[in-house]
């Protein structure tokens, strides 16, 4: 658009031998200057002529709405006559939900080609508009603004997600340990306000647990002057006293927030070693404070990422590879303790057998294990842990305690296991034997026979080990 340019056409693309007497003589080469004023772009957009969709703005992006996606739009729909029939301003619409009636599937299809600003008009038939418009309507369509819905919580499980509803500055966001300014302007249940709420601007370090999970969440996923909705799953992840919400109770929890500032952070990819050596001991000992605080989830990011941090520091000097190295299974071994304590066993094993590869005679990381081996029902392994525990440090009394506890367990496994097989046996054998080609359904045991059945083993309890030595 804008664009002038000149064309050259030889005479055989233009008048040739002939000419166009009086003003072009025969054999005459033309030469044309041309400019692009303006265009539009049409779409049959069911290949039926029902809806022809015209681009009268190009959008200012690259992305499209996704099929589900929710968008925010205006809209205004006229007859053959010029009558409105239906407007909408503003209006937040999902994909496919139908919301806006017979228009829907037109606006769907015509939606998911544009990028935010662009405006169309849709020529549509009665029979995407209503049979009562008979000859037809013009949709005016204009696409404000594309709302990206992303899971932001700890463990992307949906807790905690994030609708971006005003685009942010950049690409940076707010690294763990800045300092960042984080607006939160309303607080709902999905419809009503919850009571007690007041707005506030609240500055805190990004990680350190000054604020709820809920915000923490938020804030390093946002770039600056990002406005989001949150719609948080669970009330305990909001309870802020700051914003009145102390003590709240709700199925569901919706805040308006918009990052206003962070403090840029030196790149680790920048950093020293010296630096991240520094950087990491930090936040390992804000991890500490936090498990110590009961805020484990948090602490446990705080682990997680300074793990990752040390994890390849084979490429390090001679003088810090040790440094790194005893950082980094320190935060493992802190992370095994932080998932004992969620129920998180699998993982927790999985944290223990990092520190066993430099370390195989750790008796935290082997006590630890058979903990985790224990919450897995893996009775005979963690008795095998346990047993590797004593032979390393034979005063361990929790290693000792939590032999017998396996083995107290692996006893009542092993009476269960023996009585479910007496009672299949019992069933073998009985009722009368079938003709040859006739077989009857299997019985499994007699109403006469339930007095000789073995009593079900009692359950041993399970003792809460918690292990809460850190590193």
């Amino acid at each position: 658009k804008g664009e002038v340019a000149k064309f050259t056409l030889a005479p055989e693309f233009a008048y040739g031998e002939a000419g166009s007497p009086p003003k072009i003589p025969a054999n005459a080469t033309l030469v044309f200057e041309i400019e692009l004023i303006s265009w539009q772009s049409k779409d049959d957009l069911f290949g039926d002529e029902g809806v022809i969709k015209t681009e009268t703005k190009e959008g200012t992006s690259w992305k499209n709405p996704k099929a589900d996606g929710e968008v925010l739009i205006s809209l205004t729909a006229t007859t053959a006559d010029g009558t409105v029939f239906q407007e909408k301003k503003h209006f937040e619409y999902v994909l496919g939900s139908g919301a806006l009636g017979v228009l829907s599937k037109a606006v769907d299809k015509a939606l998911v080609g544009m990028k935010k600003d662009t405006e169309v008009e849709l020529k549509c038939t009665k029979e995407y508009v209503g049979e009562e418009h008979t000859d037809g309507a013009i949709v005016a369509l204009t696409l404000q603004e594309i709302y990206e819905v992303a899971d932001v919580s700890f463990d992307k499980d949906g807790i905690v997600m994030k609708k971006l509803v005003k685009q942010g500055e950049g690409y940076d966001t707010a690294k763990d340990g800045a300092r960042v300014k984080l607006a939160v302007s309303a607080a709902t249940d999905g419809s009503t306000e919850l009571p007690g709420f007041q707005a506030q601007t609240l500055e805190f370090v990004l990680g350190n647990g000054e604020v709820c999970d809920a915000l923490e969440c938020a804030a390093a996923a946002m770039k600056r002057f990002e406005r989001a909705v949150l719609t948080i799953n669970s009330a305990s992840l909001v309870a802020e006293d700051k914003l009145g919400l102390k003590g709240l109770e709700a199925d569901k929890v919706v805040l308006t927030v918009e990052l206003s500032d962070f403090e840029k952070m030196k790149e680790k990819w920048n950093m020293t070693e010296d630096d991240k050596f520094e950087y990491g001991a930090a936040r390992k000992e804000v991890g500490t404070t936090l498990f110590k605080g009961g805020r484990l989830v948090l602490a446990l990011q705080r682990y997680k990422q300074v793990a990752e941090m040390f994890r390849n520091a084979e490429s390090w000097s001679e003088e810090n590879k040790p440094k790194a190295r005893t950082l980094r299974m320190a935060c493992d071994l802190n992370k095994a303790a932080v998932l004992l304590k969620l129920k998180e066993f699998a993982d927790a094993k999985a944290a223990c057998n990092e520190v066993l590869k430099d370390d195989r005679h750790n008796v935290k990381a082997l006590y630890r294990r058979a903990q985790a081996e224990l919450g897995l029902k893996n009775f005979p392994e963690c008795m095998a842990e346990c047993k590797k525990v004593v032979e390393v440090d034979p005063q361990n009394k929790e290693a000792r305690a939590l032999l017998k506890e396996a083995q107290a367990m692996q006893k009542v496994e092993d009476k269960r296991a023996k009585g479910l097989f007496a009672n299949m046996c019992k069933a073998l054998g009985k009722g009368p034997i079938p003709e040859p080609g006739r077989a009857e359904p299997e019985k499994f045991g007699d109403s006469d026979d339930d007095e000789d059945d073995e009593p079900e083993a009692a359950e041993v309890e399970e003792k809460a080990k918690e292990d809460t030595n850190e590193e």
